[in-house]
């Protein structure tokens, strides 16, 4: 099987976005400005108190939020997967079986890499030196979450034929391409991150009120991104 490096494979998914932003946008249609609805009712109801923890109104209200933005993810992932694999163009607003198993799917790689990590970040907390595992831990755990995630275009297009031991298996031996991947993937989210926390700031220089709505706005928009 013919292996793309990191930068033509990531150049690749960018070009798709860019060559089919329409298909995007009509994607994102319901979805997008749903989440700044919930953006906004954050920003009204105000962050939750850590000091005294409970299911209070801000609290209930993260708690959905999170939930409607998972699952807008997980949509607009299977609109996507399936508009490039088969040209199809379903509802935006599609939360059906391949959605929702989509979204059991991604929740099972997640905790199958997190509680690792988590039980590590516990025993550092206890054992000294153990800390510095963490970094080369976290390469691989997101090394290996890349690779279980190749299930899931086959998730979205309804296919039960390929399961994780497929996705492991046509991945081997391409440790640090999909390292390189990740890591690309991961300076480029981090750089748009910067680059509106910036703007935020400068925004918020002149009006607060006028930065908190860009950034709901950004937020929004870096979501379908």
């Amino acid at each position: 099987m013919r292996k793309l490096s990191p930068f033509k494979a990531i150049s690749h998914a960018f070009n798709s976005v860019y060559t089919y932003r329409s298909a995007a946008l009509r994607i994102g249609m319901f979805w997008i400005p749903l989440l700044f609805l919930l953006g906004i009712v954050e920003l009204l109801v105000g962050p939750p108190d850590l000091q005294n923890p409970g299911l209070g109104a801000p609290m209930l209200v993260q708690l959905v939020s999170g939930i409607v933005g998972f699952i807008a993810f997980c949509s607009m992932a299977v609109s996507w997967h399936r508009f490039i694999l088969r040209d199809e163009m379903g509802s935006p607003s599609r939360i059906d079986g391949p959605v929702l198993r989509y979204a059991g799917i991604s929740l099972l790689i997640g905790l199958l890499v997190a509680v690792p990590l988590l039980v590590v970040l516990v025993i550092a907390q206890l054992v000294p030196g153990v800390g510095l595992l963490l970094l080369p831990m976290a390469l691989v755990a997101g090394t290996v979450v890349t690779r279980l995630s190749i299930m899931l275009p086959a998730v979205a297009l309804g296919r039960r034929d390929f399961g994780f031991w497929n996705a492991w298996k046509v991945s081997e031996g391409s440790f640090w391409p999909i390292l390189g991947v990740l890591l690309l993937n991961a300076a480029v989210v981090l750089g748009i991150l910067l680059v509106l926390v910036l703007a935020t700031g400068a925004i918020g220089a002149l009006n607060e009120a006028a930065a908190k709505v860009f950034l709901l706005i950004a937020t929004a928009v870096l979501k379908l991104f």
